[in-house]
């Protein structure tokens, strides 16, 4: 890999892992363009961290409030209204991120032998296209969330671990499916993404570290990380709007076209 190649998947990520059309997918096709080894998992967890990033900035402020919020409520005996909204948000994101801890921790093998596979990545977004056009049926009925909610929001996360389904076109779905109004979908889904994607960094960061990466390789991944924020924040505000605008199911378009040209490629 090279610097030009380490910006072009950056871009790839960052236009594509918050957009409901799969970030592991378009890395898949985009290592399969660029004849990338199996072994680049870890450019692509680095991404993520980029992208992690983007998506704490942007959230920032909800974010102290899950901290703080549950802190007053244990310490100093606080039962106001927006520490308890926040104290029991702060529960549903541990609820829904315990389904991608166990999926990711006993089927990582499994799950790393899927990112060589464009034809699976193929049908996974297939599947995404399908769960995408579904949300013209969702009726939005409240903005508070439930226990439930977090359960199968965090199994839709789970599910997106695989290459080709997207996490925020499933777990945004998902919300909107249960009856949550758009705007809460949009949140909760992205501060969900917050445990997992900063975990999985982690872990495979020991990785790494483990394979003695060399740190001229990484520093070819750093211009990547670095487009991979910006274009991921700016994805972010512009998901925002298409959301609460009630267009989600659009982007069911684009990864229709993309799954057939991934079908077909993988039979080139």
């Amino acid at each position: 890999m090279d610097i030009l190649q380490s910006i072009i998947l950056g871009l790839i990520q960052g236009l594509t892992e918050f957009l409901p059309i799969s970030s592991s997918g378009h890395l898949v096709l985009g290592g399969a363009l660029f004849g990338l080894e199996s072994e680049d998992i870890t450019f692509e967890v680095f991404l993520h961290f980029a992208t992690f990033l983007a998506v704490f900035v942007f959230f920032f402020r909800q974010i102290l409030k899950i901290i703080i919020s549950p802190l007053r409520y244990v310490f100093r005996g606080s039962r106001s209204h927006e520490d308890l909204f926040w104290s029991k948000y702060l529960l549903l994101i541990v609820i829904g991120t315990i389904p991608a801890v166990i999926v990711g921790l006993l089927l990582k093998d499994q799950i790393e032998k899927a990112f060589s596979s464009v034809f699976l990545t193929g049908v996974m977004l297939l599947i995404t296209t399908a769960v995408l056009f579904l949300t013209l049926l969702a009726r939005p009925r409240r903005t508070e969330l439930k226990l439930p909610d977090g359960i199968l929001v965090g199994i839709a996360q789970a599910i997106a671990i695989l290459p080709g389904i997207s996490r925020s076109g499933s777990t945004i779905s998902t919300a909107m499916f249960l009856g949550v109004d758009k705007k809460t979908a949009f949140n909760f889904s992205f501060l969900l993404s917050l445990p997992a994607i900063f975990g999985a960094f982690l872990l495979q960061l020991k990785e790494a570290l483990d394979m003695s990466i060399e740190w001229g390789v990484i520093s070819i991944y750093i211009p990547g990380m670095i487009v991979a924020f910006v274009s991921g924040y700016i994805c972010l505000i512009i998901l925002r709007r298409v959301v609460i605008a009630g267009k989600f199911a659009y982007f069911g378009i684009y990864t229709l076209i993309i799954a057939i040209l991934a079908i077909i490629f993988s039979h080139a």
